[in-house]
């Protein structure tokens, strides 16, 4: 499994033209480029899973303008209402959007560490990031209970969970080429 959510990140990487390795390289980063860097990987893949599935490139530019967030019409309410996400996957994008907010408004933030976010947390905040972050994470990993890993290592919990968010997005490419020969084989049986 796995191995089929790292083949479509990369898979994906290599769609947005961005270099090899790119995402693997987020976690080198500190966490406020992490945060920034990752938000505008999930919003090109956003806009691209969405242009696949309304089978028109020249929309690309059009949704890439729509905000991430919107609550009616933003490009997770769309992927949400095309069933190209889960509730689940459109809340940890949520998360990483509230997240950039934050730091890309706030110059003051660029300090920014999960450690200290983290620490400045209520137990509901906490449980709420847990859900959000580490949804992608197994329920024990490395002897830690999911949720014990999500806090003790917050940025690697995003980074997997964001891994499956993105498998996710690259392979509406391929809902989007089966929709088109359905579509063809209707067309095909209609007229006879």
């Amino acid at each position: 499994m796995k191995e089929c959510i790292d083949a479509e990140v990369k898979a994906q990487v290599a769609r947005l033209k961005l270099p090899t390795g790119f995402y693997d390289h987020l976690l080198a980063e500190d966490d406020w480029s992490f945060v920034i860097k990752l938000n505008a990987l999930v919003e090109a893949a956003c806009t691209d899973a969405l242009t696949a599935r309304f089978h028109s490139p020249q929309l690309s530019k059009a949704l890439s303008t729509l905000e991430l967030g919107h609550p009616k019409h933003g490009k997770v309410a769309l992927l949400s209402a095309l069933n190209a996400i889960v509730p689940e996957q459109a809340g940890v994008l949520r998360l990483l959007l509230e997240l950039r907010n934050m730091l890309a408004h706030n110059i003051g933030q660029v300090n920014f560490t999960f450690e200290s976010y983290i620490a400045g947390m209520d137990k509901n905040q906490r449980n709420l990031f847990v859900t959000r972050a580490g949804h992608g994470i197994k329920p024990e990993v490395a002897g830690q209970s999911r949720h014990d890993f999500t806090l003790q290592y917050p940025k690697q919990a995003l980074w997997l969970t964001m891994s499956e968010v993105l498998a996710c997005l690259h392979l509406e490419h391929e809902v989007a080429a089966n929709h088109l020969q359905i579509l063809a084989l209707d067309a095909l049986i209609g007229k006879n």
